[in-house]
Parts: C-alpha cells; structure tokens; sequence
C-alpha cells in the first residue's frame, strides 16, 4: 500500500494519533496522518503519549481538523461507523472506510478511550495493533 492514509476519529487526540504512531513505526510504504472531527486546543492525549513513548513509537503530528483538501487523493480510516457516516455527509467523494472492516471486513468501532483508566488506553492499542498489523506488515 504505498498511499497517504489519515487516521481520523473525533478530537484527535487519543485514538487517530495511535493509529498514525504505530503505523508510521511499522510501515515504511506509505504517508500517514491523522486528523480529527472536533478539534479542540488540547495536543495528543497523556495517555496516548505514555503508550507512544512506552512502546518507542514515532511521535505523532500535534491534533488537526480534517478539512476537504485533506479528503482528496487520501484513504480515510476512521475508528467507528459514525465517523464514516459523518465524513460520508460532508465529503460524498471521500474514499472512506471503517478501520477494522478495511483491515479485515470486520465492523468493529474502536471506542474513545479519553478520561479512562490506562487500562483502558491499552486495549484501545491492542485493537489498532491488531488491524493495523494486517494491513501494513
């Protein structure tokens, strides 16, 4: 897969910029980003960076709004079906798809781990790890 995919989910700042770290750690073949639907002033997540520098993965970008220059010419992987919806409705062109279903056709939503426990910020890695294991290794 050598193309530029986004990772996107709401706020940018715990799941998207997961996703982005690991895969930018174990995938060499293509651009990766991410972005958010709500972006806020906040940067990555605590959590998120504790699993980030834990694991040695590469930092991620600071939080950013998905915006239409953004849509075109890039894979949209998002971590549930309302955020497909969502960016469906606002970017009909958009080539989007729900992270665990491009993965491996399952429809998995990745829940938001922000304000839970570090247990909780694990098994959120654990679900990225294993679908986006199968994509890029």
């Amino acid at each position: 897969m050598n193309r530029r995919i986004i990772f996107v989910c709401t706020g940018n700042t715990c799941r998207s910029p997961l996703a982005e770290s690991y895969a930018k750690t174990i995938s060499k073949g293509s651009t990766f980003t991410s972005r958010g639907l709500m972006v806020t002033e906040d940067g990555v997540n605590p959590g998120t960076m504790k699993i980030v520098e834990d694991e040695g993965l590469v930092r991620p970008e600071g939080p950013a709004q998905l915006k239409p220059e953004d849509v075109e010419g890039s894979v949209l992987l998002v971590m549930t079906r309302d955020h497909e919806s969502f960016i469906k409705s606002m970017y009909p062109e958009a080539e989007v798809y729900l992270l665990s279903e491009y993965a491996d056709g399952t429809t998995v939503d990745i829940t938001d781990p922000i304000g839970g426990s570090d247990g909780d910020y694990r098994a959120v890695y654990s679900q990225l790890t294993k679908f986006l294991g199968k994509l890029f290794k």
